[in-house]
């Protein structure tokens, strides 16, 4: 993975790391590349494929439902990005939404990655379907908590929520090393790879237990609301602003 400092608020690109990596040293791509294909059997909600494909039968494709979609289910969004960061020749403006990066790609490529693993909502993959949509319910709040503090672009505070969790993917996939040829550090390794440069840093402060971030701030603020409200009120939101406020304050003095 890439060694230089990341700043976790400032840098918006949805561009995966794994292809700033291959820009600035060109001997690591065949090696990104291998890593990467173990990105292709990361699954996708048969729902989400079904969705998608009704859009795709339109006369012209709705970029925002096709955003929502895909943001609704984690596999969906790591498939989307790691073929962002293979095709993007960073001649074009750098994405920094869902839709950007779904319009910058061949759209029958991209459904083909999308279709290719499924899963449903069936005893066999409740351990998948329970990660999926803690990932999507803590998005929501991440975006929640953005709006108000105003200091994080709302997209990137949900897409940071989405994959908080990306590295428990290959324990819940049951991806082992030995198990049907797939090493679960390199799965690891792959999916980190997939992510933009900023929800890696952000991952990175979170887990860092000497560090204090805005990100470690949202995502906390994000699970105490997913886990104690059903909803989020007007209250709730202003309890969150000034706390957001009294960690700014703090961190500046």
């Amino acid at each position: 993975m890439l060694d230089q400092t990341v700043d976790p608020v400032f840098d918006h690109s949805w561009i995966p790391s794994s292809a700033w990596q291959c820009l600035q040293f060109p001997k690591l791509s065949k090696l990104a590349q291998e890593n990467a294909d173990f990105l292709d059997d990361v699954p996708v909600m048969s729902a989400t494929v079904l969705g998608l494909e009704m859009l795709l039968n339109e006369s012209c494709i709705d970029l925002r439902k096709a955003s929502e979609l895909v943001l609704s289910d984690v596999g969906a969004t790591i498939q989307t990005l790691r073929l962002v960061g293979r095709d993007y020749d960073f001649a074009a403006d750098l994405p920094c939404r869902m839709g950007d990066c779904i319009a910058s790609l061949d759209l029958g490529t991209w459904f083909c990655a999308m279709s290719a693993r499924t899963f449903g909502f069936d005893g066999q993959h409740a351990a998948a379907t329970a990660f999926w949509k803690h990932g999507r319910v803590v998005a929501q709040y991440a975006q929640l908590v953005a709006e108000s503090l105003d200091r994080i672009p709302p997209e990137n505070a949900y897409l940071v929520g989405l994959l908080h969790e990306v590295g428990a993917i290959p324990k819940v996939l049951g991806w082992s090393d030995g198990v049907s040829g797939i090493s679960g550090s390199a799965a690891t390794s792959a999916i980190e790879g997939s992510l933009p440069l900023f929800v890696l840093a952000a991952i990175r402060s979170v887990n860092d237990r000497c560090a204090s971030s805005i990100w470690k701030f949202i995502l906390n603020a994000a699970h105490e609301l997913a886990g104690v409200r059903t909803d989020c009120n007007e209250s709730a939101l202003d309890d969150i602003q000034y706390m957001g406020t009294v960690h700014a304050e703090q961190n500046a003095a």
